[in-house]
């Protein structure tokens, strides 16, 4: 028969072997690293799986294409929900990211929307009443970045290919919508609609157009963001006038409408004058509104005006440009 402290010894042998889940911790401990407080999890996570870094810019970037087809503006909240989703706190990194992409590859960048011009009364007094609010419109749009030697038909070639005898709609619109803003920029950033009605009749556009009724041509620039129809009638009586919008501002700008002006005057007067009667006609513009619209921006544009005469308004609304 055993002793009895044998049997003890036994037992408190058997106590102090270690069991397999201690084991496993053991093992586990001996493999993790002596500085893992170091270890990056967010980092490691970035470089691969569908919330990298890598993956998440490349939806950017086709989200960015896609909108652009369509014309239809890049809000960060839309990329949020439909490209980011639970990983929104790498917007900024996912932003640069594929913004560099797009330069490298197709020649293009993500440019931001200026806010919208408040022109109306009650625009500026909402505008004054919500002061504290961001300065930036978090909405972007693609823009060339394509170095000026290679923006030629012969390059860049048509939207897509036409058959025999078909009207480019796409090029057809792009003419439209930069006129538009050409005739609103030189009437001092600011067109009353019976004006811009009368010069899209003497353009033989006041009827129908490549892309519809005159209406509806007008109705598809205002939802892309190319002019701004604004309605006000705090002085007694309604007015309807057009400005330029956010996405004239960005993808016409000075540089179209002056092109537009160049190729319209052609060489009828020296390109000395030409180039001096477009600053003036810019400047005038950009004191009405520019980014953002000032008093001072106000009174450089009243006071550009004859005596007697409503901001903007021209001597004779018939005149040729």
């Amino acid at each position: 028969m055993a002793p009895k402290g044998g049997r003890r010894r036994v037992a408190a042998d058997e106590d102090d072997a270690p069991t397999p889940t201690q084991t496993q911790r053991n093992r586990r401990q001996d493999d993790t690293p002596e500085d893992d407080e170091d270890v990056d999890m967010e980092d490691s996570q970035q470089d691969n799986g569908s919330g990298s870094l890598e993956q998440l810019s490349k939806g950017l970037v086709r989200y960015a294409l896609s909108c652009e087809y369509s014309r239809k503006p890049i809000k960060r909240q839309d990329v949020n929900e439909k490209v980011l989703g639970s990983h929104a706190r790498l917007f900024k990194e996912v932003f640069s990211r594929a913004n560099s992409e797009l330069m490298e590859v197709f020649g293009m960048q993500m440019v931001e929307l200026p806010k919208a011009d408040r022109i109306t009364v009650r625009q500026k007094r909402a505008a004054a009443a919500s002061d504290s609010q961001s300065k930036t419109s978090s909405i972007w749009v693609l823009q060339t970045i394509l170095p000026e030697q290679y923006r030629l038909p012969e390059i860049i070639g048509p939207s897509r290919v036409l058959e025999e005898g078909e009207i480019n709609r796409e090029d057809a619109y792009v003419g439209l919508y930069t006129m538009a803003i050409t005739l609103i920029t030189i009437s001092g950033g600011i067109m009353p609609e019976a004006k811009l009605d009368r010069q899209l009749r003497r353009l033989n556009a006041d009827q129908t157009t490549p892309l519809g009724t005159k209406d509806k041509t007008l109705a598809t620039m205002i939802k892309d963001g190319y002019i701004v129809r604004i309605k006000d009638s705090s002085s007694g009586e309604e007015t309807v006038d057009y400005i330029v919008g956010p996405r004239g501002k960005v993808e016409v700008g000075r540089d179209g409408v002056g092109n537009l002006i160049r190729a319209m005057h052609g060489e009828r007067v020296s390109a000395e004058e030409v180039e001096q009667q477009i600053q003036r006609t810019l400047d005038v513009a950009e004191a009405y509104y520019g980014s953002a619209p000032t008093a001072e921006g106000a009174v450089a544009a009243a006071a550009s005006q004859p005596a007697g005469r409503k901001r903007g308004r021209p001597r004779n609304d018939d005149d040729e440009l």
